[in-house]
């Protein structure tokens, strides 16, 4: 099964964002749904959701929380725009991605708002979201819809 391990942002971050991609509809780009805006941590192509489970309880339990978070700037990768994610504590989001199985070094944290193409809006370019602290680290099976399948 295609899995992923994220977080999500929170209500405040959610209407930011809907804010500043108010005005893409009917342009090059399609605004992501709120259901499906996460910061990936790591990808599984093809993993059994139990063993995953099992494996990011133990990584996880007893953890500190994830360190607060913030949208700032913009970009692409192919049809998906992104805003960029920032940690306010470094050393405690490496932690993290190391806990999960995930390379720090090759992980570009970005949460997608929309699809199509084109170059990146100034609206998001200049965007400077509101700090959030996830409250889980979520294992979600892709597709259509997303499904929670743990709460870390």
């Amino acid at each position: 099964m295609r899995l992923f391990v994220a977080v999500s942002p929170d209500e405040t971050v959610n209407v930011a964002i809907d804010a500043a991609v108010a005005g893409l509809d009917g342009a090059s780009w399609r605004p992501v749904a709120r259901e499906r805006r996460h910061v990936t941590l790591r990808f599984h192509a093809d993993a059994d959701p139990e063993v995953v489970a099992v494996d990011l309880q133990r990584a996880l339990d007893g953890r500190p929380a994830v360190p607060s978070l913030h949208c700032r700037g913009a970009g692409t990768f192919g049809t998906a725009l992104w805003l960029g994610v920032h940690p306010d504590d470094g050393a405690a989001w490496e932690r993290l991605l190391l806990a999960v199985g995930a390379d720090p070094a090759g992980h570009v944290a970005h949460l997608t708002v929309a699809r199509g193409r084109g170059p990146v809006p100034d609206v998001l370019r200049e965007h400077h979201g509101p700090p959030w602290r996830p409250d889980a680290v979520v294992l979600v099976a892709s597709g259509t819809p997303y499904r929670v399948l743990g709460r870390f």
